[in-house]
């Protein structure tokens, strides 16, 4: 395989497929939310839980396909997928599925629940949250979701959703198109 193609076009299949995987996961949850939120515009809250996991599962599965785009390793295969992969999606150094933020938290989530608990020592810790923000005096959301401005919050960070899933769905269907074809259209 030479250095310039970074992806041998016969293994192009094997990335489409492995980022449809992902990608199909997110749409799923997507339906999940979406069926949830009209449920509370209609005044029913009995399924926040179910929404504040689809966010959360949305965020984690964001977070795997950045690092098809993004690699940690450095190395020079590494490197060259990951610039292939954006070349062929079309997704720019500022693009939102880029945020290491997303990709540290997810990765290293259990040691930041320790931080954040050790941390915490007076005031009200809220579980699980779904409604409008809140005046957060003495109070910490561990888990929620802000409904008036489509935000995920998880201790203490912030993450706009609807960018997320307004990307995914576009790479989803390059991704769909590519398929049928097994290799990348650009």
């Amino acid at each position: 395989m030479s250095e310039e193609c970074k992806i041998w076009f016969p293994h192009e299949i094997f990335y489409i497929e492995s980022l449809l995987s992902i990608t199909r996961t997110i749409l799923s949850e997507k339906n999940v939310v979406v069926t949830v939120l009209d449920q509370i515009q209609e005044g029913d809250y009995e399924n926040g839980k179910i929404l504040i996991d689809a966010v959360q599962n949305i965020c984690t599965q964001a977070a795997l396909i950045s690092k098809f785009f993004w690699p940690v390793s450095r190395t020079k295969i590494h490197k060259g997928r990951g610039k292939r992969l954006r070349e062929a999606y079309g997704i720019h150094e500022q693009n939102c599925l880029k945020d290491k933020q997303v990709r540290n938290f997810i990765e290293h989530f259990d040691e930041k629940l320790d931080l954040y608990l050790s941390e915490f020592s007076a005031g009200t810790i809220i579980p699980i949250y779904v409604g409008p923000r809140i005046d957060m005096e003495a109070k910490q959301i561990f888990r929620g979701y802000f409904l008036n401005e489509a935000v995920f919050t998880i201790l203490h960070l912030e993450y706009k959703i609807i960018p997320i899933i307004d990307e995914i769905e576009r790479i989803h269907l390059l991704l769909e198109q590519d398929f049928i074809s097994g290799r990348f259209s650009n």
